[in-house]
Order: structure tokens, then sequence, then C-alpha cells
């Protein structure tokens, strides 16, 4: 395969992000430095965080273009995903210096990451059955992957097990369990609104980086896939809070294991945020970073056990934080 500036394989990207970086470091003039390197400890932040990670499973055979590192996955070739987790962040974090290069430019050191956790049904229909019906009249209702879909996996993925139970199943679905752990480290360029010495509005960056993922991953074949409201939901907009879902019939047919280390594309955005010398207050704060596969259209590989044919991940790690105080060192 041919591989260009923008289809990389994994060692030339590793070569022109790194250039990139040098580039940007030197022709960028910096009018205001803080004393700390990037990867140094500027403080500790506390804060009232929810942890919203995704993670989507591909059918690699159906992808037809790059995924763009700062845009929205595709839903094209998608078996199962799931892209919030109802989970309150752990209350403490590392916060990375900044640099002021502007009165409204800055840079500065991302820091990401998540503990052990796992998800368990992924959504076959995620993607494709999009509110406000996935349910009926009684608040049961049943998801799975659109037709051509199903009839993609059943000719070119299954084996003659997953053909045996799909047909004595006509009901199916394919679904998956996710464990993971995440931790993303990179550098951002961006720019806000200031409103004074100390006061920010609006404050967004955007940047590289790399990232690290611990992950295991079970296929499973599902006779039906239910979905049920739930009590009390976190975010009563979101599809993923506002229901659950449950494989019945649960039967694994493959499985991965592995760790994961690459590229990644990071992200913040603040609403509001006060800094001095001695602290740092936000407000509405999100963080996310993006994990980049390696081969020629972005995703993550998954080569399974039983199965000739490898499987494709999308996998981020974002923070919602309501408010946040850091004491700065």
């Amino acid at each position: 395969m041919v591989y260009g500036l923008f289809q990389p394989n994994q060692k030339n990207f590793v070569k022109h992000v790194l250039v990139l970086f040098a580039i940007i470091l030197t022709l960028i003039p910096v009018v205001k430095a803080e004393d700390k390197s990037w990867y140094e400890i500027d403080g500790i932040r506390a804060r009232y965080a929810v942890n919203r990670n995704t993670q989507l499973i591909y059918m690699p055979w159906k992808i037809e273009s790059q995924i763009s590192p700062f845009g929205i996955p595709p839903n094209i070739g998608l078996i199962a995903g799931q892209a919030v987790e109802e989970k309150i962040h752990f209350p403490f974090a590392l916060e990375l210096p900044e640099t002021l290069m502007t009165s409204w430019l800055f840079r500065g050191g991302f820091f990401e990451f998540e503990f052990p956790s796992e998800v368990k049904d992924l959504d076959p229909g995620y993607g494709h059955q999009q509110l406000p019906s996935p349910v009926n009249s009684d608040g049961i209702g049943n998801r799975r992957q659109t037709s051509s879909d199903r009839t993609s996996l059943y000719n070119e993925f299954f084996n003659t097990s997953d053909k045996a139970f799909a047909d004595a199943n006509s009901d199916w679905a394919l679904s998956a369990d996710v464990n993971s752990s995440r931790i993303f480290l990179g550098y951002i360029w961006g720019f806000f609104i200031p409103i004074g010495e100390n006061h920010r509005f609006f404050k967004f960056g955007a940047g590289l980086g790399v990232y690290y993922i611990d992950l295991s991953v079970k296929m499973n074949l599902c006779s039906q896939y239910i979905v049920t409201p739930k009590d009390n939901p976190m975010f009563q907009d979101n599809y993923d809070q506002k229901y659950k879902g449950e494989c019945v019939g649960k039967t694994e047919i493959d499985s991965f294991s592995g760790k994961k280390f690459g590229i990644a594309s990071t992200a913040q955005y603040t609403f509001y945020e006060r800094r001095t010398k001695d602290s740092i207050w936000r407000l509405f704060a999100t963080t996310e970073g993006v994990s980049l596969g390696s081969d020629d259209k972005g995703y993550l590989r998954a080569k399974l056990k039983n199965h000739s044919k490898s499987l494709a991940l999308w996998m981020s790690s974002m923070t919602f934080e309501l408010v946040s105080y850091t004491y700065r060192f």
C-alpha cells in the first residue's frame, strides 16, 4: 500500500508529528512564560466531574474513508457502541502548566485518564436507531444492527457456529463487553476571550499527543437485545442515559485483549476560568482525547482469536467538569 502525508504508516506519522511540534514551538513568540516546563505539575485540581467515554466497534471491510482526528465518528460499518457512561469521575486531577503567547493565545500540556472500567452489552443499534422511538408503548424495545449490516456480518464475518446461532434466533444481534483503562498525554494550542487580567471566557484549545490503552473486548451474540427506561437518568436528552440495554441469551463468540499505544488528538473547552498566581477556578470545562489508529483509515485494529477477520475500534476519553478549583504550587 502507498502512504501519503495524510495516510501515513505509524512510524512516518510519528515523525511528521514530532517535526510539526518542533517547528511550531520554534516559530511562536512567547510574551509571557511560566517558570515550569509543560510536563511539570502546576497544581492539584479538585473537581465535580462526569466521565463520558466512547467505545465503538466497526467492520473494517465496510469503512469507506479515513476518520478525521477531530471529527465525529461515522455510522457506516458500525457494529455496536456506547457513547456515555453514567459515572462520576475521580475528584482530583493534576494541573499542567500553561504558557501565554499573547493576551488571548495560550499553549500547554494536556492530561486525561480513566481508571479501569467495564462496560457491558454495547448497543447494537447505536448510530442507527435514534430517539425518540427505540421502545414500544410499554417501555420495552428491541435493538439490533441494520439489515444490511446483519447480512454483511453473517456472510463475511460469522463462522459456522455463529451462523447456526443466528439461524436459530430470528432477532439476533451482535454486542460486546469492554474493559479498559486509558491515559492521554499531549500538548495543545488555543485561544480565549480575556476580561481583565484574571478572567477568561470561551477558552478553546486543540492539539496532538499520545495515548496508552489497556483493553479487553468480548464479542457476544444475543438471541435478542432489549432496552428499558432507566430510573433517574443523569442526562435526560441522551439516549445512552435514558435507556439501559441487555443482551438476552448472551453467548461469547470471540475476544481480544492487548495494550494499545499511539498518536492521539486532544481538545479542551472551558466556558469560564479565573486564573491567579495561587489558584484557578473553572466553570463548565471539557477535555477529550481520541486514540488514532496506525492503519490507513485511522482506527485501532483488534485481531480476534476465533475469526479470520479483525475488527476496528474507535475510542475516546472525555471529562466534563461542572466546577473545579486548582491549588497552584
